[in-house]
Formats: structure tokens, sequence, C-alpha cells
């Protein structure tokens, strides 16, 4: 599946001086509840995902919204996860809401869950020592 239909790749204005030189506004994905993904997502920006995907996401900023169940893998500079993750987390930065329904492996340098979570697996947080 290819969600970059509108990009053109054959635009040369990627290419000029000006476009290098404006600071760039980081993507965002919003998939909704109805959306239902099978195989892999990538994305360098911030993904916020209220569907079901069966499959793993590499992204730079993962939400799973309170409607969002994602069967898969993830690897992320930060996850928030409000709904539903069954699979392995390898970020930096993670989060697990009172909502959240997790089931797997996180490895993390900072793991955060609100009560009410519910959590079921393997956390290892790989925090750096500050002394």
């Amino acid at each position: 599946m290819v969600l970059n239909m509108f990009s053109n790749s054959n635009n040369d204005d990627l290419n000029s001086p000006e476009s290098f030189s404006e600071k760039r506004k980081p993507r965002r994905s919003l998939l909704h509840d109805g959306i239902v993904i099978k195989g892999d997502w990538h994305s360098d920006g911030v993904v916020e995902f209220g569907g079901k995907i069966t499959g793993d996401l590499t992204v730079d900023v993962l939400v799973v919204t309170g409607t969002g169940k994602v069967d898969g893998n993830v690897r992320a500079r930060s996850v928030t996860v409000e709904g539903h993750l069954n699979g392995t987390i390898a970020a930096v930065d993670v989060a697990l809401a009172s909502t959240a329904v997790f089931t797997g492996e996180i490895v993390a340098e900072r793991i955060r869950i609100d009560f009410g979570a519910n959590v079921e697996g393997r956390l290892k947080a790989t925090a750096k020592d500050t002394a």
C-alpha cells in the first residue's frame, strides 16, 4: 500500500536551495478508527494511529489512540499507547496511558505506566546513569 500518492518525485523545487534553507515541519499522519493496514508502516514524522494494523511500525513519534490496535513491532523515538498494542516496542520514551492494553516487550530509556494500564510482558528501562 503506497500512501504517498500525492507526492511528486520529479518536482525540481525539491532540489532548489530555498527548499533546503527553510526549516521543515515534521510530517504528521492521522489514521482514524476505520483504517485497516496489513503490512509494515514507515514514517519520519508523527503518526497518530486509531485504526488497526497487523505489521511493524517504524516512525519518529507514535500515538496509538484509544481506538487503535497494533499487532506488531514498533521502533520509534517516542511511543504513547492509549489503545491496544501486542508486540515489541523499542524506543527512547514510552508512555502507557491508563487506557492502554499492552502485551509484549518494551526496551526504552524511559518508561511511564499510568495507573490502570493493563500490562503483561517484559519491561527493560535502559536510562543512562546521570551521576
